[in-house]
């Protein structure tokens, strides 16, 4: 039995009395109808399900990313693949002793190494082009293996033009391998024929070595790969003049025990006679050296300079966004012209020296889409697409993007201490947009490091959004978050 006050009905309660007597407390029931349209929880506020909120489109970069991680993983594999190859043949040049068997690993490996560049080569006009995974650490090891089989069969130092015929070797590679890396070879060679007493080759080795520390002395390596493998050919030279040292002490009485002292004693003096006579051999080209250097030196003048120029363009991006956060919209605009300027000199060297894009210019572009990004954003209201940036590469599109979500983040929190949460909202619109459409692609390391920070961007957008609704429905005083310094999302200028 219901009783019907107005228009709710209400459930009546006994409840006994000490005196055995009862009484009725009524006590509310909800509607039906309100049951029926709250039976389920409503969507988050952080959808935007409504007409205002659009979603930020990336499907253009998708394929881009997912190719470039496609051929990174099968370069990997060719990486791998020579990397077997070169071990078949260093095992049967130095334990098989069957020369019929070392030309044919030999004549595989320098097929597989003209096949894998070949697949892998690079659509820059350039022959320095950067080289895919770290196939430029297997061509090292190549150009080391074919400069000790050249050390066995000449005692001299392999030139860069014999690997023309197979490869195109570069500068770096040639030096790193050929040159730096088998000056450790010829510290271990030398123990081995030292302990069969063979003088002659061992002075080889040092020969070769210490006319190859020469020529390297006159490089200026700076801080640089090169600069950190120059320094095992000293230690090799001084393993190899230790050697030699150990062996003239010796007086030759271990060897022959069979043999006169006569004859053990002029066994001695003969080697070292022998070894009087290779010490006068040419070993290595210096004229070649010096073309190498001089090339070397004309990439590191450009890369210089590049440096330099760089700067005033990534200087010029950054105070154009530190206008546009002051309303400063003319001042602005002649710095993003500025940084175009410098991009449009610093564009043909990078073309013409691929490895001078990855570093500063490189972060140059990325300053530029992030200034740009904000200007058109502000302007138009929306987030520019890749299509509106073509000198830009995907990553360095992408590491703009990222960097923009910081500035829509102290921008939402000058927009919230004016209450104005409309504000707010668009900024959250935008980084919730673009985190979204990040987590759609396959990123490289460099950018996957940004998720996180953006996340934790987005989540403070919706607590400011929270804190002001409860401002706008009577709460007197804002929380901590809305006074909080400006919200650094992406860990801007981690790079730097």
């Amino acid at each position: 039995m219901y009783q019907v006050l107005g228009r709710r009905a209400v459930a009546p309660v006994l409840f006994l009395s000490s005196t055995t007597t009862c009484s009725i407390m009524t006590i509310p029931k909800r509607p039906l109808r309100y049951l029926a349209k709250n039976s389920v929880p409503s969507p988050p506020l952080a959808s935007f399900s409504g007409a205002e909120h659009y979603t930020f489109d990336l499907s253009s970069l998708r394929d881009k990313l997912a190719e470039a991680d496609k051929r990174r993983e099968q370069a990997y594999a060719s990486s791998r693949d020579l990397q077997q190859a070169l071990m078949a043949a260093k095992i049967a040049g130095d334990y098989a002793n069957n020369e019929v068997e070392e030309a044919e690993k030999e004549q595989e490996l320098d097929k597989l190494v003209s096949l894998v560049l070949n697949e892998f080569k690079s659509d820059s006009a350039s022959d320095n082009a950067p080289r895919e995974a770290n196939l430029s650490n297997r061509m090292e090891d190549y150009a080391q293996y074919k400069s000790f089989r050249y050390f066995l069969q000449t005692g001299k130092l392999i030139s860069l033009k014999n690997f023309e015929e197979v490869c195109k070797l570069r500068d770096e590679e040639y030096l790193a391998g050929a040159c730096i890396g088998m000056a450790q070879n010829l510290s271990r060679y030398a123990i081995g024929r030292a302990t069969e007493r063979d003088i002659a080759s061992v002075e080889m080795a040092r020969d070769l070595t210490d006319s190859l520390l020469t020529e390297l002395l006159k490089f200026d390596f700076r801080n640089g790969p090169l600069r950190k493998k120059y320094d095992g050919t000293k230690y090799a030279l001084k393993t190899l003049e230790t050697i030699l040292y150990e062996l003239s002490v010796t007086d030759g009485r271990n060897c022959e025990p069979d043999q006169p002292e006569s004859k053990r004693t002029k066994m001695v003096e003969d080697a070292m006679e022998d070894v009087q006579l290779t010490s006068d051999v040419q070993r290595i080209n210096s004229e070649e050296f010096d073309e190498i250097r001089g090339r070397m030196e004309a990439r590191d003048e450009m890369r210089e300079n590049l440096i330099k120029r760089s700067r005033d363009g990534q200087k010029a991006a950054k105070q154009a966004i530190f206008a546009l956060h002051r309303n400063d919209w003319k001042r602005a605009k002649s710095l993003i012209g500025e940084c175009e300027l410098v991009i449009s000199e610093l564009l043909p060297v990078s073309q013409e020296e691929p490895f001078l894009r990855y570093g500063s210019f490189s972060n140059v572009l990325e300053e530029y889409a992030e200034a740009k990004l904000y200007l058109i954003w502000l302007e138009e209201k929306r987030v520019a697409n890749p299509s509106e940036f073509p000198m830009l590469e995907p990553v360095e599109y992408l590491g703009g993007l990222c960097d923009l979500t910081g500035e829509v983040g102290r921008f939402a929190v000058q927009r919230g201490t004016k209450r104005d949460s409309a504000g707010v909202k668009w900024c959250l619109e935008t980084n919730l947009s673009i985190l979204n459409a990040l987590q759609t692609l396959s990123l490289p390391n460099k950018l996957n490091k940004k998720i996180d920070p953006l996340r934790s961007s987005v989540e403070k957008l919706e607590k400011i959004m929270y804190e002001l609704s409860l401002i706008q429905h009577g709460r007197s005083m804002p929380t901590e978050s809305t006074q909080d310094d400006p919200i650094k999302a992406e860990g801007e200028d981690q790079d730097e």
